[in-house]
């Protein structure tokens, strides 16, 4: 996975949509992992790096929908582990915007929200919207933060990233609810 991760740096733009695009649907590694060091390499062009990799994200969720609406819900059990799936899809049969939301922005693998909702047939446009929604606040919120504060803003991240997820989720639920 390091050999995997350091090629892909080196691809630098390229690297980060392979991994935001896969992530989604094979998962071999965290775009995350690709996405923070170029922001802070190129501070000026972080806002673009999230955009590009939330776009690429989005994009290979179709793919990972796909797979799972091809396969169906038998097939999805024997590819995602149970811890995960039985989550998601308790979350999926009670209200599948919340779930995807949610789960697009939890450590779950993107893979294992994509495959499940396809599996499950949740209605693919509310899977694209709210896919966009969360996986932008996922990586458009460092790329603004840098942006703005550059390298220190790792620091604001690493200090207060449970704190400003719950915030930004709390924000996110106050406008939907108000929408």
């Amino acid at each position: 996975m390091a050999e995997l991760t350091a090629i892909l740096l080196e691809w630098g733009l390229y690297g980060l949509i392979v991994a935001a695009f896969t992530e989604a649907f094979v998962s071999p590694i965290l775009p995350d992992i690709i996405l923070l060091p170029l922001m802070l390499s190129k501070p000026q062009e972080a806002i673009f790096l999230g955009t590009v990799a939330t776009v690429a994200s989005v994009l290979g969720g179709f793919v990972g929908y796909g797979i799972g609406y091809k396969i169906g819900a038998p097939a999805a059990r024997k590819l995602i582990p149970a811890k995960y799936l039985d989550k998601i899809e308790g979350y999926l049969r009670e209200n599948a915007k919340w779930a995807v939301f949610f789960a697009a922005l939890a450590p779950i693998p993107y893979k294992f929200v994509c495959i499940s909702a396809g599996a499950f047939r949740v209605n693919f446009t509310i899977f694209v919207m709210i896919s966009i929604v969360a996986r932008g606040k996922r990586f458009l919120l460092p790329g603004t933060l840098i942006y703005f504060l550059g390298p220190s803003a790792m620091e604001l991240l690493s200090d207060y990233s449970n704190e400003a997820m719950w915030i930004s989720l709390g924000l996110v639920a106050g406008c939907l609810l108000a929408y």
